[in-house]
C-alpha cells in the first residue's frame, strides 16, 4: 500500500513517465480527497481550468484514474498505485526495443553528443527518436524539402503515427509547396511554404528541431546526423519561428 507521505516523492517520478507539466498535482489531489468531481479538482489544485482538464485527460489515459457517476455529476477517483510501476516496466519495455532497434540500424557516435545514422533503418531510427525525445504535448520543427513525400514515409515505423498521436505532439512545418501539399490536413500540423519565386527548395533534405535535439537527413544518401545540444536547438527554433511567421 503506497502512503501519502510516499505519493509527495512521485513528481519526479510523473516526469519521467512523459506527463504535463500539472499531471502530478491533479492526481494527488484526487487521490487524497477522492471522489472528486472536476470543478472540485480546480478547487483542490488551484490550476486554471483548461490545464486541469489536459492532465484529467492524460491521468485517464494512462488508467491511473477513472470516473464514477454519482447522481448526474461525474466524479474522478484514483486507480491502484500499481499502475505506476506498470507504466515504468512498459516504458522500460519501450526502452529496451529502442535499443534493439538502434543496433540493428547503422549508427556511429562521434562523440557523446553526435551521432551518424545511416541506410533506411538509420533514417527510421532517427524518425523514431523524434517521438521518443519530444515531451508529451510539446511542439517540433520541421524543414523539409523532399521531392517524393510517399518515399519518406515508407522510411517511418509502422507504429509512428500512432506514437505520435498518443503523445499529443504537434509539429510545425516548412516546406516546398510540391511535397507540402501531398500532406493530408491534420489539426496538429500546421505548414507553410517557401514561394517557389522566393529560391529552389529541392535539396531533399529534411532538419527536425525537437527537445534539445537537431536531426538533419540526407534523402539523397541515406544519411543522418543527430545532435545533442540544448542551446543550439534553442537557437535554431528561434530561427524557424521567425521565418515560419514571415511567411
Amino acid at each position: 500500500m503506497i502512503t501519502m507521505a510516499e505519493i509527495k516523492n512521485f513528481p519526479q517520478v510523473f516526469k519521467r513517465l512523459g506527463f504535463r507539466r500539472h499531471a502530478f498535482a491533479v492526481y494527488k489531489a484526487i487521490r487524497k480527497n477522492s471522489p472528486l468531481s472536476a470543478t472540485e479538482v480546480i478547487q483542490a489544485t488551484g490550476l486554471h481550468r483548461p490545464a486541469v482538464y489536459r492532465a484529467l485527460e492524460d491521468l485517464l489515459g494512462a488508467k491511473l484514474i477513472s470516473t464514477k457517476k454519482i447522481g448526474k455529476r461525474t466524479y474522478y477517483v484514483p486507480e491502484s498505485a500499481r499502475r505506476i510501476s506498470e507504466l515504468f516496466t512498459k516504458d522500460l519495455e519501450n526502452v529496451s526495443a529502442l535499443i534493439k532497434k538502434r543496433e540493428a540500424a547503422d549508427v556511429e557516435t562521434v562523440d557523446s553528443s553526435m551521432r551518424i545514422f545511416r541506410g533506411p533503418k538509420g533514417i527510421r531510427a532517427v524518425f523514431d527518436d523524434v517521438i521518443d525525445h519530444t515531451g508529451r504535448g510539446d511542439t517540433f520543427y520541421r524543414y523539409t524539402s523532399e521531392k517524393d513525400l510517399a518515399a519518406v514515409n515508407r522510411y517511418l515505423s509502422p507504429d509512428y503515427r500512432k506514437r505520435r498521436d498518443r503523445k499529443k505532439l504537434e509539429r510545425l512545418v516548412i516546406s516546398n509547396p510540391e511535397s507540402g501539399k501531398q500532406k493530408r490536413p491534420r489539426l496538429e500540423r500546421f505548414i507553410k511554404f517557401i514561394p517557389p519565386e522566393a529560391s529552389l527548395f529541392d535539396q531533399n533534405i529534411i532538419q527536425i528541431i525537437y527537445g534539445s535535439r537537431l536531426a538533419l537527413i540526407d534523402l539523397n544518401k541515406e544519411q543522418a546526423l543527430v545532435i545533442e545540444n540544448a542551446p543550439l536547438a534553442d537557437f535554431q527554433k528561434v530561427i524557424f519561428k521567425q521565418l515560419y511567421r514571415k511567411l
